[in-house]
């Protein structure tokens, strides 16, 4: 049979005035079911994206997208990596120091990190206009001839100190006997960088790259390289041409190596968000199968009429499943576009603005195309099977049992 036959009779089916009431509640029920559930979770899971990109900018700005660490690493290793990586756009590489030592002012003192860079490197880090909340981002102090020390906000607000006080550096390595004089080094807070990262705020503090090699001793080598690409997509190619030219004498991580349990754990609530709005969605689903049972019901001598003028069962069940598909994209259609809309004008305008105590001024939102098709398909999948139960109910009758039946 003609299949815009079908569609028109599912079409009609839909439009018609129902004698039960319930019928009508019933199915408007489950649109605004599906529509709230498609709604709540692309904004949920656009927020949640919103969120993760914010953090790993935020991490990559400080860090790197790939990470070179060993023993010996020096200059002519800097040069080797450029030279490997002379087909992918690197857009900078720089050596660091990175050590546990304890930060100390004549009362208060406290174990932190201690990244030891170079000053446009520094520069460079925290460029963002409210990354330095005091002083400056670089190793210069205007009080004294003191190498500088840039802190965290925190860390400063811990040990009570501002810009021009100064802060020892004691390497805890170099404590042992009571004989032994320890590597201390003294500072002046010349910044103060809030970036509004717990780990970062309170327990790190920059130095400049030759300071930290004489303060940790170890001469000219460096804790490790850091690298960052034009463009993040190249990090697998650009960590296998590391690996066949560096071979197994360094570790090669990229940032997302480095903080596996941070973004293992904002995945995981992504993924856990999806399946509890789910049910939303489901429980929406089972009102349209109970909404399409009452319907075939009340439509059961018209269907029997049908069938006795030549449609056969496996029409019948397409003209409910058509019908079913309908009312429940009707629904996913409503929500999802509105959700959208909202998205999309949150992610260029900010027009949703977040208290003060947050680290950021807006409420983050990033679309993925890739979940808008995800919940469309999940959305489309769990209606088809919804509509699966009623549709095969209703191909199973009799032409003159559907004609003759009693209500």
């Amino acid at each position: 049979m003609n299949r815009k036959f079908l569609d028109w009779i599912a079409l009609r089916y839909f439009r018609s005035k129902k004698k039960t009431g319930l019928i009508s509640f019933t199915s408007y029920v489950s649109v605004v079911g599906i529509a709230l559930g498609s709604f709540a979770m692309l904004v949920a899971l656009s927020i949640l994206n919103g969120f993760e990109a914010e953090i790993t900018n935020r991490v990559i700005d400080l860090e790197s997208h790939l990470r070179i660490s060993g023993r010996e690493l020096q200059s002519t290793q800097v040069e080797k990596i450029a030279g490997l990586l002379k087909d992918t756009p690197l857009k900078e590489i720089y050596p660091y120091v990175l050590k546990k030592a304890i930060l100390s002012t004549e009362n208060l003192e406290a174990v932190v990190r201690i990244k030891a860079i170079g000053a446009t490197t520094l520069e460079r880090q925290l460029a963002a206009p409210t990354a330095i909340v005091r002083g400056g981002a670089n190793f210069t102090s205007a009080v004294n001839d003191l190498p500088g020390i840039v802190i965290g906000y925190q860390l400063a607000d811990k040990l009570g100190v501002y810009p021009g006080d100064t802060l020892n550096i004691v390497n805890p390595l170099s404590i042992g006997s009571g004989l032994n004089i320890p590597v201390v080094g003294q500072f002046s807070v010349t910044g103060v960088f809030r970036l509004d990262l717990f780990d970062y705020d309170e327990n790190l503090a920059f130095i400049e790259l030759a300071e930290g090699q004489k303060i940790f001793e170890i001469g000219d080598n460096f804790s490790g390289i850091d690298l960052r690409l034009e463009n993040y997509k190249y990090v697998n190619k650009a960590r296998q041409q590391l690996l066949d030219g560096l071979g197994g004498a360094y570790d090669i991580a990229s940032w997302e190596d480095l903080h596996r349990t941070l973004f293992g754990a904002m995945k995981l609530e992504k993924y856990g968000s999806f399946i509890a709005l789910s049910f939303i969605i489901l429980v929406a689903i089972l009102n349209l199968t109970s909404a399409l049972v009452m319907l075939i019901m009340e439509k059961i001598r018209e269907i029997g009429m049908l069938q006795a003028l030549g449609v056969d069962q496996f029409q019948v069940r397409k003209i409910f499943l058509r019908l079913g598909l309908l009312i429940g994209n009707i629904g996913l259609i409503a929500g999802i576009v509105p959700a959208l809309a909202l998205c999309l004008a949150q992610q260029h305008f900010q027009f949703i603005p977040l208290p003060s105590v947050y680290f950021i001024p807006y409420l983050p939102v990033l679309v993925q195309w890739t979940d808008v098709l995800i919940i469309a398909m999940a959305g489309l999948g769990l209606i088809y099977c919804g509509t699966l139960y009623p549709s095969w109910r209703v191909g199973k009758l009799m032409p003159l049992e559907a004609i003759q039946y009693e209500k």
